[in-house]
């Protein structure tokens, strides 16, 4: 009964905390106070700046990873860069490359990051490999550093079939302290004996062609700080077979135990973002996604919670452009989305350029959102966006 109780007492102090705001105002009031800074210009022979992961390091630092080599991706000039910041992202540091253990040629001449987790003194790195294509042997990986990014152990493939044409996406930290990343997997053409792709990619010395098709989504689990996990889901979305989808998901944890899942729609233009839900921690989902109201014009998004109930979604909100790169926050648990602002209007290469994928975290104080966004495939925007007022966390 006093749990009843307390839960009650939340609902109400949120839709009354809801109401009393003027959150246009208040979205004007925050925009004054943002700070942009230009982290990295990209030139060739390194111009492209793609899949952008800001992360705090043990020691304090910001470290930026992301894709670049020549100018487009995919492409076997991509490997993985970083550069770092001792300033809370004023300024930053040169272009530096990760060597992750693996030669820049054959069937690892491709080399991309998808995810960073830091987890007290060990930094570990999700990426992938291929041979000058996501369709040509395609494998996944992680190293980890315990001397914040300067050396990187022995790669390990990700668990199962995961070690083959997989993409793990930011992770979360739910409220039993458990770690959950999002993963995209692709089983390549249903009738080509698919089961076998990972083991195929792995043995095979020549480059080995996997479509990037059939895409199936879902969570990994670790309850020992990231070590070990066990694979939960296999989401597919409402679109038909044999359809090419970069899904690039996002999970929140609303309320505890309940985990929301967002995942980019296919290219086409007037498209929404697709959604589906757990509702005991990520164990379990249904088999198929289902069509939100949120407009995207098949680009990442990413969401981060804020307090119970309250979460953040960085995106395009335009059906058919990658612009503007907007803040949108629901107090509700994602049913309406109250407050809503632009935080960059437009690309520095003109309304023809894209704001692209995204990726961030919350400050300790939860008064801004730190997050990078490549700027049309040739910049990296950091960005401190000031929150609103929020709820107490009860």
């Amino acid at each position: 009964m006093r749990n009843l109780f307390c839960l009650l007492t939340v609902l109400l102090l949120s839709v009354n905390f809801v109401f009393a705001v003027d959150w246009e105002k208040q979205a004007a009031e925050d925009a004054r106070q943002d700070k942009i800074v230009l982290a990295y210009d990209g030139v060739m022979p390194n111009r492209l700046v793609c899949d952008t992961v800001p992360r705090v390091l043990p020691d304090g630092r910001i470290a930026l990873y992301f894709l670049t080599g020549g100018k487009t991706e995919p492409s076997p000039d991509n490997y993985i860069g970083v550069i770092h910041s001792n300033d809370n992202g004023d300024t930053w540091s040169k272009l530096e490359p990760v060597n992750v253990g693996f030669p820049r040629s054959g069937n690892t001449i491709g080399q991309c990051p998808t995810e960073v987790l830091v987890v007290d003194n060990r930094v570990t790195l999700f990426f992938g490999t291929h041979a000058g294509h996501w369709d040509k042997s395609w494998r996944s990986w992680t190293v980890i550093s315990e001397d914040n990014g300067k050396t990187w152990s022995k790669p390990q493939p990700l668990p199962g079939r995961l070690e083959g044409t997989t993409f793990i996406r930011p992770h979360i930290i739910t409220r039993d302290k458990r770690i959950i990343i999002p993963f995209q997997y692709y089983l390549g053409k249903l009738d080509d004996q698919n089961f076998d792709v990972t083991k195929r990619n792995r043995d095979n010395p020549n480059p080995y062609p996997t479509p990037v098709i059939n895409s199936r989504n879902g969570v990994l689990i670790s309850h020992d700080g990231g070590k070990t996990w066990s694979e939960h889901g296999n989401i597919r979305c409402p679109i038909p077979e044999n359809t090419h989808l970069w899904a690039e998901n996002t999970i929140v944890e609303p309320t505890k135990n309940r985990i929301v899942m967002l995942i980019r729609p296919v290219w086409g233009g007037g498209t929404f973002l697709y959604k589906v839900e757990s509702s005991d921690g990520g164990l379990t989902w249904s088999e198929v996604a289902e069509v939100t109201d949120i407009p995207n014009p098949s680009s990442k998004v990413t969401l981060f919670l804020l307090a119970e109930n309250t979460v953040a979604l960085l995106h395009n909100p335009n059906l058919h452009h990658r612009s503007p790169m907007a803040l949108w926050i629901s107090f509700d648990g994602m049913k309406t989305w109250a407050y809503k602002r632009v935080v960059v209007a437009e690309s520095v290469d003109g309304s023809k350029g894209n704001l692209n994928y995204p990726e961030g975290y919350v400050s300790a104080d939860r008064q801004w959102l730190n997050f990078v966004f490549d700027d049309n495939r040739h910049q990296a925007v950091f960005v401190r966006a000031k929150l609103p007022p929020l709820p107490k966390i009860e």
